[in-house]
């Protein structure tokens, strides 16, 4: 069983889980069919019982792929805020899901950041005859736009009860921390402290909220949240807080649980300020606060600490959290902290949903039966997918790898449609505006299937010799979430990386210590995070590759 953190005591699960997790059938096994391309950074998709999928693009497209003719039509041009220099970084149109009486009503649900006002918004609309109309303003979302601020989630999703999940993200500014929490609290850089969201229980940012939608496009508070209705210096929506980016959400509909992946910090090392990065994959069947800014993983503490002094604070207290920050317009004392499902190395972990075989029971399309009970999570960066078999209670029995050696490139959602398979959407190959994302529908096959998938090349590698040992190490790394060989991305292209260092004495070694042990400053203030994973051979081959790339001629 491949290794991994968790708070699941092991003695009692291992032997089962082994067992159970040896049945899962071979990536052969299952077929991925490409049902449409081309779309611009494409962020999330709500399937109806049709089969019909809409998809939302950062840029303010709304799309509809329809399942009959294979065809793909615009609904509506939003007007959003997209990114400008450092401004509007992780803006657009965000979020989409559909009503679960959508083939009666119409109804859709929108999250997106409208281009003049520095507000997140979502709304209802009414879906007919191709087109959506008569929007619903549901709630408003007050953030800031400026000064290199990022993480804005956005995704949305309904449990088994009619309640609606919307995550936010924390809304700061990370770069200026050293990968630990932004925590600043001098005067003007109010932009870089998620006290004044994650951990502000008077803030809606940093945090997933439930609500109840009503009939008239307004909404109703459940019971159970966070923080009873008329509780002072809180808000009533907040079902889980203390999230820094909690980008894809799931739900499990028979029982109303929450799954979501926390993006985590980009710190190198471990240090006195704190621990090293880790994503989450999360876990709430009831409220609750998840940590940040104050803690990471199983409640791994971070310290206080001044930025004008540098001086080193105490570590914060999981089981009594404080927020005395100036910024803070909500309680001092915050709930304690809650440990996730489990975590992982910082990369870009997201959660999807949970599959029951038994919910398809005339679908010759749907996953098989190994796949029962699982938690499907993915991780944006390389392409890789999990499963997470959950006994009745909902711990955690075994995780494994699920389709490794499939590509996908930069998945943005993973859905269960009616008929039981799971559709993927792919952003794009790049950062922003990449215009060649895909639709893709993964059904099993109870007999092995000959041949590949015929995706074609991955567009992130153009131009590397595949047989290279270190392209083939590239290729399923998470420097693709950043680096292109050809195009640019959030970092410098491959080609421009060769034409920098190909002549330089001791290249080499200078770029082997670069890739493991990450930094920032050569080619802009965005940080790289550390890859301590691969050795120094392995990095050797993956410099090597790069260093071998034909810099004549490429790209502009």
């Amino acid at each position: 069983m491949k290794p991994y953190f968790t708070l699941v005591p092991l003695a009692a699960t291992l032997a089962l889980g082994s067992a159970l997790a040896a049945d899962l059938p071979d990536k052969n096994h299952f077929k991925i069919e490409i049902l449409s391309k081309g779309f611009t950074d494409a962020m999330e998709m709500a399937i109806v019982a049709s089969g019909d999928i809409f998809i939302t693009e950062r840029t303010g497209a709304l799309k509809w792929y329809s399942p009959k003719s294979g065809e793909v039509k615009l609904v509506k041009q939003f007007e959003v805020s997209v990114k400008t220099g450092d401004k509007s970084r992780e803006t657009g149109l965000l979020g989409i899901t559909a009503h679960p009486n959508f083939m009666k009503n119409g109804w859709i649900y929108v999250y997106y950041s409208p281009k003049k006002e520095e507000i997140h918004r979502l709304s209802r609309f009414t879906f007919k005859q191709g087109e959506i109309s008569d929007e619903k303003v549901m709630l408003e979302i007050s953030q800031t736009r400026e000064k290199k601020v990022c993480h804005e989630g956005g995704s949305l999703a309904f449990d088994g009860s009619g309640n609606l999940f919307l995550s936010t993200g924390d809304n700061t500014n990370p770069f200026d921390s050293d990968g630990y929490p932004p925590l600043d609290e001098r005067d003007g850089r109010e932009q870089a402290n998620s006290q004044r969201s994650s951990g502000n229980t008077n803030d809606l940012r940093g945090k997933i909220l439930r609500i109840t939608p009503t009939d008239d496009g307004g909404y109703k508070i459940p019971e159970g949240n966070l923080f009873p209705a008329g509780t002072d210096d809180t808000r009533p929506e907040i079902f889980v807080m203390g999230c820094r980016n909690p980008w894809r959400i799931g739900t499990d509909k028979r029982n109303d649980t929450l799954y979501w992946g926390d993006v985590g910090p980009d710190a190198r090392k471990t240090g006195p300020r704190g621990p090293k990065g880790y994503c989450e994959i999360n876990q709430a069947a009831t409220a609750g606060n998840y940590g940040w800014p104050y803690f990471v993983a199983d409640n791994k503490a971070y310290a206080g600490f001044n930025f004008e002094t540098n001086e080193l604070g105490e570590k914060f207290n999981p089981k009594a959290p404080l927020n005395q920050s100036r910024l803070n317009t909500g309680l001092e004392k915050l709930p304690p902290a809650t440990t996730p499902l489990w975590f992982e190395n910082r990369s870009c972990y997201c959660a999807g949903p949970v599959y029951y075989h038994s919910d398809y029971p005339e679908s010759g399309d749907k996953l098989p039966e190994a796949l029962d009970s699982c938690l499907i999570t993915y991780d944006w960066n390389n392409g890789h997918m999990q499963l997470t078999k959950l006994d009745e209670k909902g711990k955690m029995i075994w995780k494994e790898d699920f389709l490794s050696g499939k590509k996908f490139i930069h998945p943005s959602d993973v859905e269960l449609g009616p008929d039981g398979a799971m559709y993927v959407l792919e952003y794009g190959s790049g950062w922003y505006d990449s215009k060649n994302g895909k639709l893709k529908k993964i059904t099993y096959s109870a007999t092995e299937l000959a041949g590949g998938d015929d995706d074609g090349p991955d567009p992130r590698l153009e131009g590397l010799n595949m047989k290279h040992p270190g392209a083939a190490l590239l290729a399923e790394a998470t420097c693709l979430s950043c680096h292109q060989t050809q195009n640019k991305s959030i970092g410098p292209r491959y080609v421009d990386v060769a034409d920098r260092y190909k002549d330089t004495a001791g290249a080499e070694k200078t770029l082997i210590d670069k890739i493991r042990n990450g930094g920032s400053g050569v080619w802009g203030d965005i940080p790289m995070p550390p890859h301590p994973q691969y050795n120094e051979e392995q990095v050797s081959q993956m410099v090597d590759a790069i260093l071998s790339l034909d810099t004549g001629g490429h790209k502009e």
